[in-house]
């Protein structure tokens, strides 16, 4: 049975959507005056919020805790009736006037559907409280729900009309310390400063993209960003001008329909995450009265939002108001060679490095691809290598954590944790990324690709008669001896096999945390894995550990089916084997999309897929495989304004001394098996063959034994 009450309108009240207007975004309040079969939560005479979604409490969205896209009363412009009988309660002489977004607030009397109405507190000023049923709610929500700043943080708001406005009362009540409001029109600074609004950026000013503007304000972009204009550029702004390690950037604003979201996917990598939100994430039924509460207790300051009040019977003054916009709206001596096992000198560790004796090392396609090098910065000759466990043979000035005998993991990113050189009056660096617990991102010790030397003195400890070999991301494992700074280093249980350890500082550890810490699947959940080498497997790995019920793996290689349901992965998909757009093909089998995906190829066609295949309302893709500098990012923007969440992770989020030691932790306990993610052993005077296998594309991690 499809319920419906009747209502009262009250007079027009306009927001500052643009200007005033009445009811100008949907907005209205009114009483219950009759209502129909089936309905038991409302009676005659309680006061309501009449809402252009709806909370019908019995779909797969309302049940969950993570959407509000109601599957029933979900928004449709397009419907002009009723669900019930699928006609209209309006008409004139016989002849029907159809509804809008199933309220029609223009009307002293409407019906609407009972889940499209949220009862509320009836001391609540109806003349107030009715500019929370729309644009004012969405902005405030998507700060409070989804972007969630942290007191003390920055926020960059693009547009200030209503719901900008909103999005900015929503970082005012979280304690944000700086408000930036980007519009293309300044004379709205002076009345956003009300809202909480502490900078203002119109982009016009400036020849460069705001997004440079606002990085170059805040030390490297805000915490986060709130985008209510619904312009496409706009949207690509909030995005790019968030901080790497920790930024979110929120979509609110309606794009058109043939708009395309590009930005290059690195910057997801970087770990900025990208949301969309639609009407702040609010349940309507459920969550709408909390917001009146907000109001009635003095936390919510709604008059400023109201600019103009006008009688029904001016209502098309109303719409000039806002027409007119009044009011607020082994050494590589070259590339592709063979390595040569050489007799090399290792200096002793300087300041804040550490010696490590190297016992199992292994490759990892990172090497491979310098290696061949793919990439214009690669250095030679150089050692490579950055996979790999050993123990602490010396350390240098300043280290205090690790003494000689420790087991340890060298990464290739590290963890600064404000060390001594970052306190140094000779260094400008101030790790906010390892002072954060959203970050692991680490400013001084972040993977790079071009420096070939130590920090401490710009110079190499490798040497072969004199002349200088140069270092690889920090770690060079593919020799003995290497020398690595502290940071780099996670020390681990001496217990730990150091030949199956070895494997976690890398590939596999990156899959598995894109898993635990970003994509954090639910028990019984749905995950699709895009790529099943190492990573990808790593990712299935943590969906199995995460509980989830479906694990789908995509991959062009029918052959990994087999080895990857060791993994947990259930289902195979090779997109090759059909006439349709995979993500297609997975929303067919799992009733809409899966409830996460994980991205592992680094091929920029798999990570539109794996985003696009996740189900709206609460799907969350995460982007794990590095893809070419050139690559694209595309996708229509209502992809996220129906709240897909995309995000990036660089080494699965783990800070490497903080949290790879609980990782070798799970191995130990048993929880995760890291032996089938070693098919192949070679010792260390044969290590070419482990580069011959990863080229012939065979196995998974072959550990090179260094004795």
């Amino acid at each position: 049975m499809q319920s419906c009450c009747g209502m009262g309108s009250r007079k027009a009240t306009g927001d500052r959507g643009g200007g005033g207007g009445a009811a100008a975004e949907n907005g209205a309040s009114g009483i219950v005056e009759s209502v129909g079969e089936g309905v038991t939560e409302l009676v005659p005479g309680d006061h309501v919020l009449p809402v252009f979604t709806g909370e019908c409490r019995d779909c797969a969205h309302c049940k969950s805790e993570e959407s509000n896209m109601c599957t029933l009363l979900r928004i449709n412009t397009d419907r002009g009736v009723m669900i019930n009988d699928e006609k209209t309660r309006f008409s004139i002489n016989g002849k029907p006037i159809y509804h809008f977004v199933g309220t029609s607030t223009f009307s002293e009397y409407t019906v609407v559907h009972v889940g499209c109405l949220a009862k509320i507190n009836p001391l609540a000023p109806l003349d107030k409280v009715c500019v929370l049923s729309c644009g004012i709610s969405t902005g405030l929500g998507a700060t409070l729900n989804v972007a969630k700043p942290k007191k003390g943080s920055s926020v960059a708001i693009f547009g200030l009309g209503a719901v900008g406005l909103g999005a900015a009362e929503g970082a005012r009540l979280a304690g944000a310390s700086r408000v930036i409001g980007v519009d293309l029109n300044t004379s709205r600074f002076e009345e956003a400063k009300k809202f909480g609004v502490t900078e203002f950026i119109n982009p016009k000013d400036y020849n460069k993209p705001v997004q440079e503007v606002i990085a170059e304000m805040t030390d490297g972009g805000v915490d986060r960003s709130v985008e209510c204009t619904g312009n496409i550029n706009a949207m690509i702004s909030a995005f790019e001008c968030v901080h790497d390690g920790w930024g979110v950037a929120v979509l609110v604003g309606v794009p058109h329909k043939d708009a395309i979201f590009k930005t290059p996917p690195m910057n997801f990598l970087n770990e900025r995450t990208l949301k969309g939100t639609f009407f702040g994430n609010y349940k309507p039924r459920s969550d709408l009265p909390s917001v009146v509460e907000m109001y009635m207790n003095k936390e919510l300051e709604l008059e400023k939002f109201i600019t103009h009040q006008v009688p029904f019977a001016e209502i098309n003054k109303a719409f000039e108001l806002m027409l007119k916009g009044e009011g607020l709206p082994a050494v590589a001596w070259e590339a592709g060679k063979p390595l040569v096992i050489e007799e090399v000198e290792v200096a002793p560790p300087q300041k804040m490095e550490v010696r490590v004796k190297i016992l199992f090392t292994s490759l990892c396609h990172t090497d491979l691809y310098f290696w061949e090098a793919k990439a214009q910065d690669s250095v030679f000759p150089r050692i490579f290598g950055h996979e790999a466990s050993g123990i602490v043979e010396s350390v240098g000035e300043g280290v205090t954590e690790l003494v000689p005998g420790d087991h340890v993991l060298p990464v290739f990113t590290g963890e600064c944790r404000d060390c001594a050189h970052c306190k140094s009056e000779e260094s400008n660096i101030d790790c906010a990324h390892c002072k954060s617990e959203e970050s692991n991102m680490c400013t001084l010790l972040r993977i790079n690709t071009d420096r070939g030397v130590m920090i401490n003195d710009e110079k190499s400890r490798f040497s072969i008669n004199g002349k200088p070999i140069y270092h690889f991301v920090g770690t060079s494992t593919f020799s003995e001896y290497t020398v690595v700074h502290v940071g780099c280093l996670a020390k681990i249980n001496p217990l730990a096999p150091l030949d199956k350890v070895c494997v976690l500082s890398c590939g596999i550890s990156t899959g598995l945390g894109a898993t635990l810490n970003v994509a954090k699947p639910k028990k019984g959940s749905s995950v699709a894995i895009f790529g099943l080498g190492a990573v990808g497997l790593g990712a299935a790995e943590g969906a199995r550990l995460a509980g989830a019920s479906r694990v789908i793996g995509v991959d062009f290689k029918n052959s990994r089916f087999e080895e990857a349901k060791k993994f947990g992965v259930t289902e195979f998909i090779n997109p090759k084997d059909h006439n349709k757009p995979v993500q297609e093909v997975i929303a067919e089998m799992t009733d809409g999309g899966v409830d996460r995906s994980l991205e592992c190829t680094g091929n920029i066609d798999a990570m539109i897929s794996a985003f696009e295949c996740v189900h709206d309302g609460w799907g969350v893709a995460v982007l794990v495989g590095v893809p070419h500098k050139d690559a694209i990012f595309k996708t229509p923007p209502i992809n996220f304004l129906n709240e897909r969440t995309l995000k990036g992770t660089f080494f699965g989020n783990y800070k490497p001394r903080s949290d790879l030691p609980s990782v070798v932790e799970m191995y130990m306990n048993k929880e995760l098996e890291v032996e089938k993610f070693i098919t192949h052993e070679v010792p260390f005077a044969e290590i070419n063959k482990a580069f011959e296998l990863m080229l012939k594309g065979e196995g998974l991690r072959c550990i090179i034994k260094m004795e």
